[in-house]
């Protein structure tokens, strides 16, 4: 390993572990919703998070998978949440540091590359949050390693067959598919880009020997083999189990498929909002070096010059070239950059655009994961736009100039969101989350008989707390309430009491109830059940963009029949 590349690993740790201090304590409803899951696998042998009914409501298997087995090894549920989304994070730099060492950028350059990357608000607020985010990240990282492989030593050429590689990327991508379930279709949506890189690569150096090496028939098959390995008992386990092969949160979390551009385009400018919140400087930095190549070759056009630079570009020694790639390190060329950035305008377009068609509420967790590979293709975009356009000179250096402050403005911007923003929400909500859910939870089990159904409208902490039967009122694990849900509106369902007659064997006993304008069922009456309030906390902020104070109220519920 080299000095300089253990430097920029030390100072992108020393990122994660400052992040890991300020972040401590920080945990989710969602991940208790994981972990309530994991400790019924563990327990019951059942993928279930109410025991006795097998359901889909949680959105990545493996991430369960590995709760479960952290808490095998004796680890308390925080602490393996933590543990595992810390391990996930720093897998997560370690596998960007892979790509950009095999990437042509200059040493100084990878370490700013690596620092935008792991420097980033959303990435460090989901790391270090108990969910599967990290993890994800990763996922996607790893589908990326055909491009900077090392197992090539020259262009076409490699040390195996293609099939090999693309059998084991295959694999990769099924696994992603069981962390996030839109990465079924992200993942083989890069693999035209990756099959148009091998065989352009091939046939530039190679000639027709390497580029019939180079078709993509048997690489193609091979990662279907690889990923329905993988993904596909999967895919037949949640059928047979099931009756659906996603999760239900897909479906609890969307209004429905629409193509309406008014209600598709405010759906694809939140997820602008999101990215962009963590990545403005870096567009910005993109925009005003492509500002500046046109207006100079605009102004040499009108000059007249035969070269199209000004004269005396060149006169500097170039000491900021490209550095080439080692041997055997794998070859990096123009369809290199290419293919990377149209895995990313590909990827960030399915989950944008997928999200917005369904009318999903997006929340930067669901982006987070693209962030290294985004910035991954802005990072190849801008080291063409300052060095690959000409040999040095006064005009490079004004652009590198531009793209040092730049990348100087994303790491300010992204220190200020996470200390002004993040940060304080991450401390004030696991507070509440304690005294609230936790705490009601507790009391439940303290004071009801088992089998007591409890009716909740954020149900991963009070599920756990107070290990009784959940009727979830976002359908996430009650498929009776998300059918409901889906036909009145899950606010308009919620309201007027609707869940109350829900389908089911049992009906609920008590309510704990989340709302802005205080405890609003207390002495109202609906369908014959009365709801007396035991009693209230307050829960300061769940998300960044919702910062106001919510009343949890929980409540009896009385027949009024008898």
């Amino acid at each position: 390993m080299t000095r300089t590349r253990l430097i920029r690993l030390v100072l992108a740790a020393a990122v994660l572990a400052v992040a890991a201090w300020l972040l401590r304590g920080y945990t989710t409803d969602d991940t208790w919703i994981h972990l309530r899951f994991a400790s019924n696998l563990i327990e019951r042998g059942e993928f279930a998070f109410n025991p006795g009914h097998d359901t889909y409501g949680a959105s990545s298997p493996l991430w369960i998978f590995v709760l479960a087995g952290l808490l095998q090894l004796g680890l308390a549920p925080a602490a393996a949440a933590w543990t595992a989304g810390a391990l996930s994070g720093l897998l997560v730099l370690l596998l960007a540091d892979a790509v950009i060492s095999r990437m042509t950028f200059r040493p100084a350059w990878r370490g700013l590359v690596l620092l935008a990357i792991v420097a980033d608000a959303w990435f460090l607020r989901w790391t270090f949050s108990g969910m599967e985010t990290p993890l994800a990240t990763a996922a996607l990282l790893v589908l990326l390693w055909p491009l900077v492989s090392a197992r090539d030593v020259g262009w076409g050429v490699t040390r195996e067959p293609m099939w090999q590689r693309y059998l084991a990327w295959g694999a990769a991508a099924g696994l992603a598919g069981l962390v996030r379930p839109e990465f079924l279709l992200m993942a083989p949506a890069a693999l035209p880009w990756l099959l148009w890189f091998e065989y352009h690569r091939a046939n530039a150096i190679g000639g027709r020997s390497a580029r019939w090496r180079a078709r993509p028939q048997g690489p193609l098959l091979a990662a279907a083999v690889g990923w329905l390995a993988v993904a596909g008992p999967w895919l037949v386990f949640a059928r047979l189990t099931f009756g659906h092969l996603t999760p239900g949160t897909a479906t609890a979390k969307s209004g429905g498929l629409s193509l309406d551009p008014q209600v598709v385009l405010p759906g694809l400018l939140q997820a602008v909002r999101q990215l962009g919140a963590t990545q403005a400087a870096l567009w910005l930095t993109l925009a005003a070096l492509i500002g500046y190549v046109l207006v100079r070759n605009y102004r040499f056009e009108r000059a007249g010059s035969a070269d199209g630079w000004w004269p005396g570009d060149d006169e500097d020694e170039d000491d900021d070239a490209p550095e080439p790639p080692a041997p055997g390190a794998g070859p990096w060329s123009v369809w290199g950059p290419v293919a990377l950035v149209g895995i990313a305008v590909t990827w960030t377009g399915i989950l944008a655009g997928g999200y917005a068609v369904k009318q999903v509420w997006i929340i930067s967790r669901y982006l987070s994961p693209l962030v290294p590979v985004q910035v991954l293709a802005l990072a190849v975009t801008a080291e063409w736009l300052v060095l690959g356009l000409n040999r040095g000179g006064s005009a490079r250096r004004v652009r590198r100039g531009v793209l040092y402050g730049g990348i100087a403005a994303h790491l300010a911007l992204n220190a200020w969101l996470l200390g002004a923003w993040v940060v304080p929400h991450a401390r004030a909500f696991p507070e509440g989350l304690r005294t609230c859910y936790l705490g009601m939870g507790g009391w439940l089990r303290e004071n009801t008989p088992p089998g007591t159904v409890v009716a909740a409208l954020d149900i991963g902490a009070v599920g756990w707390a107070s290990e009784r039967r959940v009727l979830d009122l976002m359908g996430l694990v009650s498929p009776e309430i998300r059918d409901l849900g889906r036909t009145l509106g899950f606010a308009e369902m919620i309201e007027s009491g609707a869940w109350l007659g829900a389908p089911g064997p049992d009906r609920p006993r008590w309510l704990v109830d989340r709302a802005a304008e205080g405890a609003r069922f207390d002495g109202r009456v609906i369908g014959g059940v009365r709801f007396e309030l035991v009693e209230t906390c307050v829960i300061r902020g769940v998300g960044l963009r919702e910062p106001q104070p919510w009343t949890v109220a929980l409540y009896r519920l009385i027949s009024t029949e008898n």
